[in-house]
């Protein structure tokens, strides 16, 4: 997604980025400016890196801001996309449903033989039908009206009561043609009172024979549905949510006084935020068409849309919790991680510079002050530059956290939502199924044999018209199956005794309301692990209060489970999992193994690290549906957990280039000696400068096929008298540094001759240069006996404070050691005339000290 420019305008944080960046962009020119006016001699070996360093940091910054641009869009994206989407999708699922629903209720014998029998027939019978429908509705509360028409429209019974003898709405007329259910919304005079519109789901009702008898209409709640889906999807109170119908028409709202019922909104297609003129007033909005399920795209043309107004878009920072985040394993952005890499590229350069340029001016005298006022001046400005890139590169690390932070916890209220409107729905299913006369009559008959062809006939319709169920199965009052759907185990079913637990649960059951579930556990009458078993009890046709048995469906977890995850997660890498009370995963999805992720993750969120990457991962729990685990008394406990693939975890928490290392204040009397400091691995390291040429790239380094020892290559440096070429040595091999270094680590010591200074003798490749500082050789501490075996060419230790407090401890090398190590042992060095040996610890110190 790119960002517009003229959004750029509205994002303040932007903003501020970008005028900073700019007056740093300012600070270098003058720094060249000055540098080349007041010491052109000194400073003409840096110049070009320095211009070339400008240069680079010019086109960083217009990538960082346009990457801090786009991040910030996509995190709107994201936030008005998932409202959009949750919205729409669980209403998709929902409404699926319905198209079942009416189809199953249109074949119930009892709407059929009142749809069939003669006026006086039905006066008889009303009463019996509406209390039946009402028990309908009370298990499938979704409704709040049911409707029988004949084929001519007159309206032969009505749940809600209602002088009107006839509808004309035209989905009957629909209905009767149609060979599958009718799904309608508009204006109709079988909406609720007050209400300007209804959605309705209608089916013909057919006698067995296939002889139209009328059409059962069933009105959906749609408007409470719409206010419990939008403060679902919750958010913002700035955002408004919206559905549209296929002309662009408002048809719900979160919130009618700002965006009325009924209005157009012209809003494109697409999945990007776009910006919407609405009332007078910019808006920048994202429509979101539902996805598809079990082959069912809800009603044709729906949109559902998340906007919120231009001025306040971007007003809200990232989320609380994200800043004590790793910002550095916060993305796995290839930009992101480009502008990081140039940034540390630039950084390496300076320092180097600055390093180069202290050891040069070591030999100056009159000149050396100049030239160390612009080394200062280019070190300190460095410093800021490193901090400002640094703190846009967090900000923006930050966002995509935030992004990743918010991504999850979406999913996971989406696929926790789903599920239990899906389990509200089997609830709802086997209480009805339990009303069934088939079954009733037969389990209150004694030859209960003799009624089985007509059970198994009942169960098989069923479980064809509902296929999450794996298995349908009825018991009589004793718990001895009578029936039931699918094909029979080894061994059969029928005459087997249910378990007692489930049949002391079904007698408990004190109303045609109640139910119970098993647990989520193993059952010989589903054959793909673990899952739910739903339990009704079946009541004798006449006397209500005795229970004639019950029926028990098996819910197939292992594919529903798998599907609501999958569908939700999508193609995002990362993990999605159905967890219980007890941590115990019931489904998942994902390329992450789940048990391996919620190890030490018991909280509402957390990033865990798995190998060489990072997963923010969410835990949501469920909040029930309607009066499913609110009302009813059940808690199934199951949580949802969602883990989304972040980015390569940054093993190296502190960057030593940013230290600021200080060694002991110089005494008044002290004849300072100058360090230079380097790093390999996570290891600090210093030489005297005195045998240091210059730290150079490793561009040119000629490594031998199979490397020997610590030998990396051979180099060639420039000197006065020309081309030379010398070895060099790995100080990672060399020092036992066995992981891996980062990409843009690699920089080359060269060591001068002890005996001929002017010329180039060893090339030392370390990681990167640190700083030159000068050290009292009073504060050089000896290297312990210990270090000798395994590191004989440190011979000192030298305390430093750094910037977070914590000291450092500088490993001093002897050059004579490295020489030796690359066969170039050229003898014991003279102490230089006058030294104070007892200055370095007793021992002789070389002529370059």
């Amino acid at each position: 997604m790119s960002c517009p420019e003229d959004l750029v305008a509205h994002m303040r944080r932007v903003l501020v980025a970008e005028r900073d960046l700019h007056d740093l962009g300012m600070t270098w020119r003058w720094i060249e400016s000055s540098a080349a006016i007041s010491c052109p001699r000194e400073v003409a070996p840096i110049l070009p890196t320095l211009e070339g360093t400008r240069t680079r940091f010019e086109a960083m910054q217009a990538r960082l801001i346009t990457q801090m641009a786009d991040e910030t869009l996509a995190q709107l994206s994201d936030d008005l996309g998932a409202k959009a989407r949750c919205a729409i999708d669980i209403l998709v699922r929902n409404l699926y449903e319905r198209t079942a629903d009416v189809g199953f209720l249109a074949t119930d014998d009892p709407v059929r033989a009142f749809c069939a029998a003669t006026p006086a027939q039905r006066d008889a019978e009303r009463a019996v039908l509406l209390a039946r429908l009402r028990e309908y509705q009370s298990k499938y509360s979704v409704y709040d009206d049911i409707v029988l028409c004949s084929t001519a429209g007159e309206i032969l019974l009505r749940l809600s009561g209602g002088e009107a003898p006839g509808t004309s709405d035209p989905i009957v007329a629909e209905a009767l043609t149609a060979s599958a259910h009718v799904e309608r919304f508009g204006p109709s005079d079988l909406a609720a009172e007050g209400q300007p519109a209804a959605l309705c789901y209608a089916h013909r009702i057919q006698s067995p024979q296939g002889a139209v008898l009328g059409v059962l209409v069933l009105r959906f709640r749609f408007a409470d549905e719409m206010v419990r889906l939008f403060a679902e999807a919750g958010g913002r109170q700035q955002v408004a949510l919206v559905l549209l119908d296929p002309a662009g028409r408002v048809i719900a709202s979160n919130d009618e006084d700002h965006v009325p019922l009924g209005v157009h909104l012209a809003c494109g297609e697409g999945a990007a935020v776009q910006l919407i003129n609405f009332a007078g007033r910019e808006y920048l909005g994202l429509a979101c068409r539902g996805t598809p399920y079990q082959g069912y795209p809800g009603p044709a043309g729906w949109r559902a849309v998340a906007m919120v107004s231009l001025l306040t878009a971007f007003s809200a920072r990232a989320p609380d919790g994200t800043q004590e985040a790793t910002p550095q394993a916060a993305t796995a952005d290839a930009e992101l991680l480009a502008i990081r890499d140039d940034a540390d590229a630039i950084n390496r350069d300076l320092r180097r510079v600055v390093w180069n340029g202290r050891l040069m001016a070591r030999g100056e005298h009159d000149d050396r002050l100049r030239l160390n006022a612009v080394l200062r001046q280019v070190a300190e400005a460095g410093v800021r530059t490193r901090a400002r890139v640094e703190q846009a590169i967090q900000d923006i690390g930050h966002t995509a956290l935030a992004r990743g932070r918010q991504r999850a916890q979406e999913l996971g209220r989406l696929m926790s939502d789903i599920l239990d409107r899906n389990l509200y729905e089997r609830a709802n299913d086997c209480r009805w199924w339990a009303l069934s006369p088939v079954l009733r009559q037969a389990l209150a008959r004694d030859d209960r044999e003799a009624g089985r062809p007509a059970m198994t006939a009942v169960l098989e319709h069923i479980n064809r018209l509902y296929t999450v169920y794996s298995r349908l199965v009825v018991f009589d009052a004793q718990g001895v199956i009578q029936a039931h759907s699918g094909e029979a185990p080894p061994g059969g079913l029928v005459g087997r005794a249910v378990p007692e637990a489930l049949r002391r649960q079904v007698q408990g059951l004190n109303s045609s309301q109640a139910y119970a579930v098993t647990g989520f556990e193993d059952t010989d009458w589903h054959a793909h692990g673990p899952t739910y078993t739903y339990l009704a009890a079946v009541r004798d046709p006449v006397e209500e209060r005795r229970i004639v048995g019950g029926i028990a469906i098996v819910f197939h977890a292992e594919r529903e489970l798998r599907a609501i995850l999958q569908d939700i997660l999508g193609d995002r890498p990362g993990l999605a999992a159905f967890v219980d009370a007890q941590g115990r995963v019931l489904a998942h999805v994902g390329t992450v193994d789940p048990v391996s992720a919620l190890t030490g993750f018991d909280g509402a969120q957390a990033i865990v690290t798995q190998g060489d990457t990072q997963l923010w991962c969410a835990r949501v729990a469920g909040r029930g549906y309607r009066e499913f685990r609110q009302t009813d008394g059940y808690d199934h406990g199951v949580q949802v957990v969602v883990g989304l693939l972040l980015g390569p975890v940054e093993r190296r928490r502190r960057a030593y280039s940013d230290a600021a290392l200080k060694p002991p204040a110089l005494r008044v009397d002290s004849r300072s000696q100058e360090l230079a400091i380097f790093q390999v691995g996570a290891g600090c390291y210093a030489l005297p400068s005195a045998a240091l040429v210059e730290a150079r790239t490793p561009q040119g380094l000629v490594s031998p096929p199979q490397a020997q020892d610590a030998r990396a290559g051979l180099l060639e440096v420039d000197e006065a008298a020309g081309g030379r070429l010398v070895h060099v040595l790995c100080a990672r091999r060399l020092f036992g540094v066995s992981h891996a270094p980062r990409a843009g680590d690699g920089t080359v010591l060269v060591l001068r001759h002890p005996r001929q200074p002017e010329q180039a003798l060893l090339g030392l490749r370390v990681d990167d240069v640190l700083s030159v500082v000068d050290a009292d050789p009073r504060d050089l501490g000896q290297a312990p006996a210990g270090f000798r075996p395994f590191a004989p060419w440190v011979t000192h230790l030298l305390r430093c404070d750094t910037a977070w407090g914590e000291p450092l401890l500088v490993q001093v090398l002897s050059p004579d050691v490295l020489l030796a190590q690359a066969g170039l042992d050229l003898g014991r060095v003279a102490a230089a005339p006058g030294a104070d040996l007892s200055r370095a610890g007793g021992q002789a110190v070389p002529a370059w000290a």
